[in-house]
């Protein structure tokens, strides 16, 4: 079918503004630690939105300035310098769908698809691999399709990928598809976003039902994404408002009302290293989905990112993980690396700590320290003990597939 996507929009010259500010942190074991990565400082992140970018929301502003995360130090960081997990992964060959046939294949259960642990044993992630998936500056959208779904196949070892997103989504709802904008060459890429609505609407859901989403209309066109709020179309767009007040530890925060609007959601996160995080992949990626994620910064963001995900807004809402590591920012989010890769998933735990590994092998190939990678991301294990999956290596099924 002809899928109604928006063009490719080109990108302007610049840096994004991004969505927290990363101040000095005082120490000089911090600098040190910072000095050596390709001679760029981590990029300064702005949580305010440039107020002529959308109307303001009717119950507050889009988001206060983030205030610096009151993390320990690095020099409290213990961590022999190593990769952390030792999953071993399963390479997979693609394989060709099956010819059709006259019988009707049985339907495909929803819930056994996206079960991951605890519900059952280990949990599956798939890397999928195109050595030929960049072409100049931009991906190629044909190989990214491919790319989706293989992954989606091995993901659950179904042949017919198409099959899989028609039993994860049905055709009247609404989905939302969180992307992170935070840095103008770092984001999650354009490519693997329309890919993945370029599926949706194969499987027969209205491309006016498909929002692509984060915090703010500037820092989506910062990103190459192109807006639209009109009648026809996959629909973009920043926040238009404020959500119920839900009670986390460290403070009382809000759902943006795209987020409690929607039916379903497909986490789309870019992997990054984060000086207040360790990582910022699938979990923080709904930092971007809340009022005041300043407020959520102590103490290496945990309990709170393992707390927000663990709201049933975002627990029971979301269907699909599809990591966007096209490119991935093991150090300044402005120069990212080339990873040549998707990740998977419907355990978020599992994923991130894949992408985690990734971040880790990135920044010790140059030769970089990735102590606080490993230890800062201390959300993960408490991920895992609310149960939203698992960050334990011998309970993760690491799947790489490579197509070229």
């Amino acid at each position: 079918m002809t899928k109604d996507l928006p063009p490719r929009q080109e990108r302007g010259l610049g840096f994004s503004l991004c969505r927290r500010t990363f101040v000095q942190m005082g120490l000089g074991t911090l600098a040190a630690w910072l000095a050596g990565c390709r001679s760029a400082a981590l990029p300064t992140e702005t949580a305010s939105p440039d107020p002529s970018d959308t109307p303001a929301p009717p119950s507050s502003t889009v988001a206060p300035t983030e205030a610096a995360p009151s993390s320990p130090t690095i020099s409290t960081l213990t961590v022999t310098e190593a990769l952390p997990s030792t999953y071993t992964p399963v390479v997979v060959t693609p394989t060709r769908p099956p010819a059709p046939t006259a019988t009707t294949p049985p339907a495909l259960d929803r819930a056994t698809l996206m079960a991951h642990w605890p519900a059952v044993a280990r949990s599956r992630v798939v890397l999928v691999r195109h050595s030929g998936v960049w072409t100049d500056a931009e991906p190629d959208p044909s190989i990214v399709s491919q790319m989706l779904d293989e992954g989606l196949k091995t993901l659950v070892d179904v042949p017919d990928a198409l099959a899989v997103w028609r039993a994860l989504f049905d055709p009247n709802e609404r989905v939302l598809l969180k992307v992170n904008c935070i840095a103008y060459n770092g984001p999650t890429q354009p490519a693997v976003t329309y890919a993945v609505a370029g599926r949706l609407q194969d499987a027969g859901l209205r491309a006016e039902n498909l929002l692509i989403f984060d915090r703010t209309d500037r820092e989506l066109e910062s990103a190459g994404y192109t807006l639209n709020e009109g009648a026809s179309g996959v629909q973009c767009h920043g926040t238009r408002g404020d959500g119920a007040e839900i009670a986390l530890s460290q403070a009382r925060v809000r759902f943006f009302q795209e987020i409690e609007a929607c039916d379903a959601i497909v986490n789309l996160p870019t992997p990054k290293q984060h000086g207040g995080a360790g990582v910022s992949v699938a979990l923080k990626n709904h930092y971007g989905s809340i009022d005041k994620p300043g407020a959520l910064h102590g103490s290496w963001c945990d309990p709170a990112i393992a707390e927000l995900n663990a709201q049933p807004t975002l627990r029971d809402k979301t269907r699909l993980i599809v990591g966007a590591a096209l490119n991935v920012s093991p150090c300044d989010w402005n120069q990212p690396e080339r990873e040549n890769a998707l990740l998977l998933s419907f355990d978020p735990v599992a994923l991130d700590t894949v992408g985690r590994d990734i971040l880790v092998r990135q920044r010790q190939a140059l030769g970089l320290s990735a102590n606080h990678l490993i230890e800062g991301a201390r959300h993960l294990a408490t991920a895992q003990s609310l149960e939203l999956g698992t960050s334990d290596a011998a309970r993760i099924d690491l799947r790489e597939v490579d197509l070229g």
